[in-house]
């Protein structure tokens, strides 16, 4: 054998290995999101632009059908790693005693939006340039599309015409339609006058022209615009193996947090491109710079945890036991990965 091919074999080899090396560095996580929503803004962030890999992970993510209880179900059972779910069903899960925990805030506001049909905004003289009291007066005797009868939809729809002085069991009609592409549909086609959706079925009612946001729930409500709506979940007690897996999944999306919030438009173009691609790019944009605010301050406060329970109890979710936002820390919600993912 020559020096020289002595030297092409060895140096493959190393190539070989390293390679090797690069493939058994990359640590699996897996993690279930509750809707393909993208007011989950930081995991659509994280997969278009690699920051799971570049912590190492090789991300398994799925979308779990029957939303959050499904995804939690599927969390306790070992199934999943962490998941991505509004912070309502987990809370009323913990007040029964579950084993669940709040590691990561996705969206720190409501990004639920009320969107109407333009001929609802004819017939009722109202336009979202309007006072916030005109604007609610008019939903009296509105129909509500939604997606399941006395669901999410259905409890913050009521909440709001409450907001205004309405009576929420006999001003608003509530229709059960089915999934954001039927009440897309129903909108456009007159079944219904409204339905509420977090972004981008805003924008894209309004790029097609048939209908408005004329609410924005955190824009009209500050307390809204205080809590943390979304977030990531991990069963506890987490081992010391499973601590370390969060911190680099929380440092992959922290990562993508910063980089949406410091380009939000090229982030938008990157998981327009990659994931909704049948969605004209100006309305991920729109959708992305409007959520921004929401991730822009990634932590978790006593204040924040006291919101969301309140605003829970208040669009009707009926808790088992009592739920103490400041006793909490560091038993159903930390900031302790967070901390250790930013050192």
């Amino acid at each position: 054998m020559t020096r020289t091919l002595r030297i092409l074999l060895a140096t493959a080899a190393v190539l070989v290995l390293g390679v090797s090396g690069q493939a058994m560095a990359q640590q699996k996580v897996r993690i279930g999101q509750a809707t393909s929503s993208l007011s989950f803004l930081p995991v659509w962030s994280a997969r278009a632009l690699d920051s799971f890999k570049a912590q190492g992970l090789d991300l398994e993510w799925a979308a779990i059908p029957g939303g959050d209880p499904n995804a939690l179900a599927a969390l306790d059972a070992g199934d999943l790693d962490f998941v991505a779910v509004g912070s309502e069903t987990p809370l009323q899960a913990i007040s029964k005693g579950q084993p669940f925990e709040f590691i990561m805030p996705l969206m720190n506001k409501v990004s639920l939006q009320l969107v109407v049909s333009n001929d609802f905004m004819q017939r009722k003289g109202v336009s979202p340039k309007d006072p916030l009291a005109k604007r609610l007066a008019a939903l009296k005797g509105a129909t509500l599309g939604v997606s399941a009868i006395k669901g999410a939809q259905d409890r913050a729809g009521r909440w709001l015409v409450a907001q205004g002085g309405l009576d929420p069991a006999k001003d608003l009609n509530v229709a059960m339609i089915g999934p954001p592409p039927a009440l897309n549909a129903a909108l456009q086609n007159k079944q219904i006058d409204a339905f509420m959706l977090s972004p981008p079925s805003g924008a894209v009612v309004e790029q097609e022209g048939f209908g408005k946001v004329l609410v924005d729930l955190a824009d009209a409500f500050p307390k809204l615009k205080q809590q943390p709506f979304l977030v990531l979940v991990a069963k506890k007690p987490m081992s010391a193996e499973k601590k370390a897996l969060a911190v680099k999944t929380v440092k992959a999306l922290l990562a993508a947090s910063a980089a949406t919030v410091k380009d939000p438009k090229g982030t938008a173009a990157a998981i327009q491109g990659k994931f909704f691609a049948k969605v004209k790019p100006e309305v991920v944009e729109a959708a992305v710079k409007d959520m921004t605010d929401g991730i822009a301050s990634p932590r978790f406060t006593a204040a924040g945890i006291a919101n969301v329970i309140a605003f829970a109890s208040e669009t009707g979710t009926k808790f088992d036991k009592p739920l103490d936002a400041k006793k909490g820390e560091n038993d159903f919600w930390t900031n302790a990965i967070i901390d250790a993912a930013k050192k």
